[in-house]
């Protein structure tokens, strides 16, 4: 019964932990989303990420919330790491490049893997990208509320 953590139990009862893992092919920008969002950067540079784990603290209408964001790898080369991402995963973030619609295709094999991993979990997807030449995009915006619903 003392488990709330005692004194009110506040700290313990209005912190949530959640862990978020991004995924999508290579160099569609999965990094620098994260990059953005938690440190507010953007290197126009490609790194190669294998894995890398972020955290990130917010307040939340006063409850704290820990974001532990994983950075995955958009290669093939590592479908053990893949899996055991999917299956740790509270909610996930699927990312594709608006200009290259391979990446797209990517985030719906992706998506069906998780609903056939998770079942019903949360999935956020992501056009990337955009502010390229409007000329190369290859999905449009009607093709991403297909996959969605």
């Amino acid at each position: 019964e003392s488990d709330s953590g005692g004194g009110g139990g506040k700290s313990s009862e209005s912190s949530i932990r959640h862990k978020i893992v991004v995924m999508g092919a290579a160099k569609v920008g999965k990094s620098a989303i994260i990059n953005q969002f938690l440190y507010s950067t953007f290197s126009p540079k490609y790194k190669r990420t294998v894995e890398e784990m972020h955290h990130g603290d917010f307040n939340v209408s006063g409850i704290q919330l820990t974001l532990d964001i994983l950075d995955t790898s958009g290669s093939y080369e590592f479908p053990a790491m893949r899996d055991l991402s999917i299956k740790s995963a509270d909610a996930f973030v699927l990312v594709y490049d608006v200009n290259d619609s391979n990446t797209f295709l990517e985030v719906k094999t992706l998506r069906a893997q998780i609903l056939s991993t998770k079942g019903a979990v949360p999935i956020v997807v992501v056009g990337n990208k955009i502010d390229l030449v409007e000329t190369e995009q290859e999905v449009s915006f009607g093709s991403n509320k297909v996959i969605i619903s």
